[in-house]
């Protein structure tokens, strides 16, 4: 196989930029990381101070208007909005951040060969790729990685994956979607999810195609990426052996949903499925509760893993939940349609998504090939588990992935 030059935290100047320069960002102390605005509050107060002085009518109401204005503007917009900007600012957290060196240094690069990249999509947006590749052994299969809702995979997921990388023999291969991590688009907003499956979809059977011809393939999706990946797999059967759902958003937990009749309003505004118009863009979705918070069972991991610049700590924008409604919907009207060879692994403690619905996909499912696991105690994000617990799930998915490659597959793998 052919080898590529590890590229982990440089990035072109090619890369920065899909079209224009973009300033320098300041200077920013990680702690957990809390975006700064594009406009201050200040700057807001200031502009409704200046309406009031001119208003000769109801100067009470202006003023309100631009306090209201002074909280939700700044809350809306972010500095870390635009991919170009995040990918800046993920270079100098990688190169200047104590706990990211540290992190960085502590990947296992003597066992695994890690390549990072930047893939255009027939939309002409920049999303930036990993591949991983064991060293110092044969590739047994290649599993194709859909990653959750905000995730920044190639650095809050990296050491997992580089474990199940190794440990497996398994090449590990995924794409940030449209608005995550450090890819193109406005952070943490999915307008349409037709695209979002499409993008992952192409990456993978272009990569497949270039760099393991032949290689047996298995889907993986992990929470919004379970749902990825169950629409993927129903939809482009081939050239995939199977797929394993991690805690898959087959429907969002009762514990997070505000009453029916707040999710009805808020939907007749955010506009048509697949458009994001300007209300859709907003972050104002109503959830109950912290989603981080709800996700890690370790606080020390959750304080990790919210601290870089490609974070997304405000509500969803109100047409990123449309769509993750309206596909959660589908994928529970259509269990009984699934067909396709899957593991199903689910943390019983999840609040975020629903192992109920994982249990029913089991039971309902038409595959001839289904597997459910399910783990006493854990929450929903694996990143957050202790390390044994995060061995003991990929040892599962090991063994699923493994049992299903016959003599021939290890042979023609190799």
């Amino acid at each position: 196989m052919k080898e590529t030059p590890v590229v982990y935290k440089k990035l072109s100047s090619a890369s920065m930029s899909t079209s224009s320069q973009t300033a320098s960002p300041p200077t920013i102390c990680y702690d957990e990381f809390d975006p700064p605005p594009l406009i201050s509050s200040s700057a807001i107060l200031g502009a409704g101070f200046f309406l009031f002085v001119l208003a000769m009518i109801w100067p009470p109401l202006v003023l309100m208007v631009g306090f209201v204005a002074s909280l939700v503007v700044p809350y809306c917009y972010r500095v870390n909005d635009d991919g170009p900007s995040r990918r800046l600012m993920m270079q100098q957290f990688l190169e200047n951040d104590p706990i990211a060196i540290k992190r960085s240094s502590a990947f296992p690069d003597h066992k695994v060969r890690l390549v990072s990249s930047f893939w255009k999509n027939p939309r002409g947006l920049l999303l930036h790729s990993i591949v991983m590749i064991p060293k110092d052994q044969p590739v047994k299969a290649v599993i194709c990685f859909c990653h959750g809702y905000i995730d920044n995979p190639s650095y809050t997921k990296a050491p997992e994956l580089a474990y199940l990388c190794h440990t497996g023999g398994l090449a590990i291969i995924l794409v940030e979607y449209e608005g995550h991590g450090q890819s193109d688009g406005a952070l943490g907003l999915v307008k349409d999810w037709d695209n979002l499956v499409e993008d992952a979809h192409l990456f993978f059977q272009e990569t497949l195609a270039d760099r393991f011809p032949g290689v047996t393939a298995f889907l993986m999706g992990e929470s919004m990426g379970g749902a990825v990946a169950y629409t993927m797999i129903q939809k482009y059967p081939e050239p995939y052996r199977g797929v394993v759902l991690m805690c898959p958003m087959c429907k969002i937990a009762d514990d997070m949903m505000p009453p029916d009749f707040v999710v009805n309003t808020f939907r007749m505004i955010a506009g048509p499925t697949g458009t994001a118009t300007p209300v859709g863009y907003l972050p104002l979705a109503p959830s109950k509760g912290n989603l981080q918070k709800f996700s890690f069972k370790l606080d020390e991991k959750r304080r990790e893993c919210v601290r870089h610049p490609a974070v997304f700590n405000r509500k969803p924008r109100l047409a990123t939940a449309r769509e993750m409604l309206d596909v959660t919907k589908r994928i529970t009207a259509s269990l009984s349609d699934f067909d396709a060879p899957f593991l199903v692994q689910h943390g019983l403690s999840d609040r975020v998504t629903d192992p109920q619905l994982s249990q029913a996909l089991y039971d309902e499912a038409s595959s001839d090939d289904k597997t459910i696991r399910l783990y006493d105690g854990m929450w929903h994000a694996l990143p957050g588990e202790p390390d044994d617990n995060i061995a003991k799930v990929y040892k599962d998915t090991i063994e699923w992935v493994t049992d299903r490659l016959g003599p021939k597959d290890s042979k023609k793998n190799q």
